[in-house]
This record gives C-alpha cells, structure tokens and sequence, in this order.
C-alpha cells in the first residue's frame, strides 16, 4: 500500500505546527502571524505499538523497525483559499495529496497569540475550512480525490470544558471524531497516531527474526499475498503461502522452533484473511 501521510490543517495560528513539532521532534518554523509555513514541513512518525518490542525483545532482533507516518503541517488556510487568498490553491494541492486530515481547532484563549478572525470560536473556524473545500471541489476536474469528502478526526487545541454541544454535535453529524489535547502541556499524542488508524481501517502485522523485528500496515480486510506485497512486490506475484501465528501465541511459546513444535504455526493460502498482530513468514517462489 502507499505510504500513509496525515495533513495537520487548520486557520494560522490555532496550533498546528505546534503539534507537528511534538509529534515529530523536528523544529519548525512557528511565527506569530498567518503564513509563515508555506511549503509543508513534512515529518516521519513512529507507530508506538508494544507489541514491536515485545517481539523484538524476543528474537533478539539486531534492528526494530516500526510502522511509520508522515505528517505534512500544512500552512494555516483562511476566508478565500478555494480563490486563492493567502496562497490558497498550494496549501489546498498539499491537501490533496494525503490520506487523512487532522484539522486542529483552536479553543484556548490568549491575548498575546492573535486570532485571523478575531475571537476564538472553534464551530466557526470549523465551517470556514468545511466550506474553502468545498468550493475548492466544485472548480476541480478530479472527482476522485475530492477534498471535502477526505477522512478527517479533529484536534481540539484546550481543555474538555472548552468544547460546546454545538461543536460536538456538528462533528457528529459529519461522521467524523475529535480529541480533545491542550497543546500548551506536552499532550499525550499517541493516541492521535493510533487513531488515524482506526479511522483509515488499518492494521499492522509482523515479521520477526535474529535481524529484525517490522511491524508493516495493510488494510483491514487483506489477504495473505497482498500482505506480501507490502513486504515486496514479487512476493504477491509468486505467492504460495504464509506460515502465520497471533503475537501473544508467539510470545507464550517463546520462540518460532517452539511454536512449531507445539502445532501453533498455521498454513494459510491465498484467501487467508490477515489479523490485526499476525506474525508471518511469506513463502514464494
């Protein structure tokens, strides 16, 4: 599968590179006016997933290698972008380009940060972006990749009691989430990452050895040869079958030689459906 990349959108000054730059660890350029990030900074994240280390710990492994994405932290869009206001139509191309959105609204308050629209109002500033996109669609000839229709999970930028029922319920209707992270106070973004996941159906599975330990992701509902192919193309091509166990069976046996002993290892064909934590090896030829 691609690559999953995440655009971190949102008006200026509402906390997205703030938030780029605690999921990243990478410094970037954060100014107190609209703008400043015109060309995305893009940034490679670690899945956090325990299981990796376990099994890593396990094999002994010389590498782990996790499953990654990247997020891209897109410059603030305003009131005009689908027009092409504050360089509009290059951070709308930006969007196009990812798999899901993280739209930040902002919900603290502060005199010292300005606001573009003059007054925090998070429903607000929602619909002003709802509504650039859309009108962003109706002058676009690619009818698949529309930008008002991409997944989305939104990021409140303050606290729980920050968030109206009009805020929520907008969301709601959508059929889309929200988390609710003060960006002020090193949140904990995990759980950011991990929902990206869930939203976009995905699934990691495993390869583990004295070498490395990999966690790879495919969408939920993939079978064994198209779980190859992410590991090498020509191992979808040439397919003959996947020896697969559950991470925990794995664990509890204490290595592959023991799990095959104890008649753990499944041979599964070309229509196995694969699990949420299977561990693999790919037989091809």
């Amino acid at each position: 599968m691609k690559k999953l990349s995440v655009g971190i959108v949102g008006l200026p000054n509402v906390g997205k590179s703030t938030l780029f730059k605690l999921l990243t660890k990478q410094e970037v350029n954060i100014a107190n006016y609209p703008f400043c990030t015109i060309d995305p900074n893009i940034g490679v994240v670690s899945v956090p997933d325990e299981r990796l280390d376990k099994l890593a710990a396990m094999s002994v492994s010389e590498k782990k290698i996790p499953a990654v994405v990247e997020f891209y932290d897109i410059a603030g869009l305003v009131k005009g972008a689908n027009k092409g206001e504050g360089l509009g139509n290059q951070f709308l191309a930006h969007i196009r380009e990812v798999s899901i959105i993280v739209e930040v609204l902002r919900a603290f308050q502060s005199e010292e940060i300005i606001h573009v629209e003059h007054g925090v109002d998070p429903l607000r500033d929602l619909e002003i972006i709802d509504t650039e996109l859309k009108l962003k669609d109706l002058d676009s000839k690619e009818k698949e990749n529309l930008l008002a229709t991409k997944k989305k999970i939104y990021l409140v930028n303050g606290e729980e009691t920050d968030i109206s029922e009009a805020l929520k319920k907008r969301i709601a209707q959508e059929g889309s989430s929200y988390i609710v992270a003060n960006l002020a106070t090193n949140p904990d973004l995990p759980s950011l990452i991990l929902r990206t996941y869930d939203v976009l159906n995905l699934i990691s599975f495993f390869t583990t050895g004295e070498k490395e330990t990999r966690a790879w992701t495919v969408v939920r509902g993939s079978k064994a040869p198209q779980a190859a192919g992410v590991i090498h193309t020509d191992f979808e091509k040439k397919f003959i079958r996947a020896e697969v166990i559950n991470w925990q069976k794995l664990l509890e046996a204490g290595d592959w030689q023991r799990a095959r002993a104890k008649g753990w290892i499944r041979l599964e064909g070309k229509d196995y459906v694969v699990a949420d934590g299977d561990v693999m090896v790919i037989r091809h030829g």
